[in-house]
This record gives structure tokens, sequence and C-alpha cells, in this order.
């Protein structure tokens, strides 16, 4: 065998990674290096906008989106959990149809420039929660004292936890989304009725719901937190060499002024 002192090293074994250089284009201030095209702007028809309220997490967002597009005329629409706002372009004015649309899904749904309406107190927000962790409880202490009498009271609690969460079902399910989490919380709640599991019918709803207020709580501190971010965002932005405010969203990053906001102008010009 001849030594591998003496072969020639293999082309890739001398080989050098290198970073490829950033291509960048001449800026200048009087015309923009950068223009980035919003999504739903490719597709043709008349741009509405409404904010939808009562949506948890994203996979209420998509729901919103599954019954807007049952409708006729709709050529895109795009729902924002963040900022609760529904985009929808369409050949004509659909908006009365996207707004029954909305309803029909559980939601609530009010025009984008429209004042927003009041929000309900913590009371109504978590009525249903309460009443059945108070049935829960009665129901747990008939239970220690009358077997018969707590499973009725089991089974009467699981149905009274059961009407919102089922109700919703049906709304989605009229709206296109069969298999939603309400569909599913209803079928294995009336399956553990049918076996003689009211006790735990029950307790997997009250879980579910005390799940949603969670859930319900976190989307709303992280609006919150979306909403304070927003308000740090300027109307213009001072470009370098003749200082002439430009919108942010027609800046590329090396046009704007040395400043600590300026990586925010264009995290921000995009919502």
């Amino acid at each position: 065998m001849t030594p591998l002192d003496n072969k020639k090293p293999p082309q890739f074994a001398a080989m050098k990674l290198r970073p490829l250089a950033e291509k960048t284009a001449p800026c200048t201030c009087d015309i923009p290096c950068e223009t980035p095209e919003a999504p739903l702007e490719s597709a043709n028809g008349e741009r509405y906008s409404w904010l939808v309220t009562g949506m948890d997490c994203a996979a209420c967002a998509r729901k919103v989106e599954n019954a807007v597009r049952q409708i006729a005329g709709v050529n895109q629409v795009q729902v924002a959990f963040a900022t609760e706002k529904l985009t929808v372009i369409a050949d004509n004015d659909i908006r009365k149809q996207v707004e029954k649309a909305v309803q029909q899904a559980g939601y609530a749904v009010q025009d984008e420039n429209a004042p927003k309406a009041a929000a309900p107190s913590r009371w109504q927000e978590n009525m249903p929660l309460l009443i059945l962790i108070v049935l829960m409880g009665i129901s747990w202490l008939l239970e220690q004292f009358n077997h018969p009498l707590g499973q009725t009271a089991f089974i009467v609690t699981t149905l009274v936890g059961l009407f919102p969460i089922a109700r919703q079902a049906l709304r989605l399910m009229r709206s296109g989304s069969w298999f939603a989490i309400e569909t599913l919380m209803s079928v294995a709640a009336i399956g553990a009725l049918f076996i003689g599991a009211t006790a735990e019918a029950a307790m997997v709803l009250l879980l579910f719901l005390v799940g949603e207020r969670l859930e319900g709580w976190a989307a709303s501190r992280a609006r919150k937190g979306v909403s304070a971010l927003m308000a740090l965002k300027p109307d213009t932005a001072s470009t370098r060499g003749s200082g002439r405010p430009l919108a942010p969203r027609n800046c590329a990053p090396a046009m704007l002024s040395r400043s600590r906001l300026a990586g925010v102008y264009r995290l921000m010009a995009s919502f």
C-alpha cells in the first residue's frame, strides 16, 4: 500500500468555507431601497377589515378563516390572532355575509374603524366556570352521603357544563370546522356519561373550561404587550443624508438614522 503521506489530499479536504458576501444595493434617500409586499396584496379585489373578539388561541383564528372562506366571492382571508384583525379581499361588497359568518362561528365582530366595544366584566367572563365549580362541589358532597343522588347531581353538572361547549361545537361544524376541540370534548363527555363515569365527565369539562380561561388570560396579556410595542412605532422615519421623512415600510435598514429605535422601524412596519 502506498503511504497516505505520498497521496495528494482530496479536494474537499483542502476546501475552506467562507461566508457569502452580502449583496447590498446602492441606497439613496430619493428612491427607497426596499419595499416589502404585504401578503394580501397579491389578490385582486376590494379590501375589508374587521376586529374579531373572543379568540383565545391561534386555532380560533383558523376557525374564523375557515368560516369566512365558505362565502362565495372571497379571494383571500387572513386573521391576525395577536391583533384580532380580520382582513378579507373579495370581488364585491360582502361585509354583511362576513359578519354573519363570524357571528355564527361564535365570535364577536365589528368594523375596524368603529369604536371598540366595552369589554365584559370578569364576572360575566367567568360565570360558566364559577357555576360549574359550585355544582361540582355540591355533587361531591351529595356523593358522600347518597350515591344515587350524587350520580344524578354529577349528570346535571355535566349537562350544564356541556351546553356552551356543545353549542360552540355545532356552530363550528356549520361553519366548516368539523373536528374542533369543542367537538372532541362534547363526544368525550357524552361517552363518559354512557359508560357511567359521571364524575369523570364533569371533571373533564371543568378542566377544559379552566384551561380555556387560562389560555384567554395569557392571550390578553400578549395582546397588551403587542399594543404597547406598536405604540412605539413612529409615523415617519428620518433618513440619512437629506433627512427627508419617509414611511418606515418604505425604508431599508441602511437608510434609517442611527438610533436605538432604528431596528424597531422595520419590525413594526408590517403591523
